[in-house]
């Protein structure tokens, strides 16, 4: 890279950086709403008498069997909220890196 690009890129990765940030906020909110419609349909399932296995481990399957939806948007939630968390980690380390990199030009010139 030459200095003008490594410039260049200090200058846009605010920008960026601010743009991961609110995709992390929003994958966080949007597991947290997950999470909630998952319990609502347990409680709706538990109030209704829908679950009545006679013990801990067939009333948790017949509750698994109830919520395959539910649990498929949560883990798809959970699984973009870490993705955009790693995005915004390597924008991070990115600027880092280009930060050293212009303060070890700047002694250079």
């Amino acid at each position: 890279m030459t200095k003008q690009e490594i410039a260049n890129r200090l200058l846009a990765l605010p920008a960026e950086i601010a743009v991961a940030e609110d995709e992390v906020l929003e994958a966080n909110s949007n597991v947290v709403t997950a999470k909630e419609l998952l319990q609502q349909k347990e409680d709706d399932l538990l109030l209704s008498n829908v679950i009545e296995g006679k013990n801990a481990e067939i009333r948790a399957a017949q509750m698994r069997a109830h919520t395959v939806d539910e649990r498929g948007n949560l883990s798809e939630a959970e699984l973009n909220l870490k993705n955009a968390a790693v995005r915004l980690g390597k924008l991070k380390d990115e600027l880092r890196a280009l930060q050293a990199a212009a303060g070890l030009l700047q002694g250079v010139a």
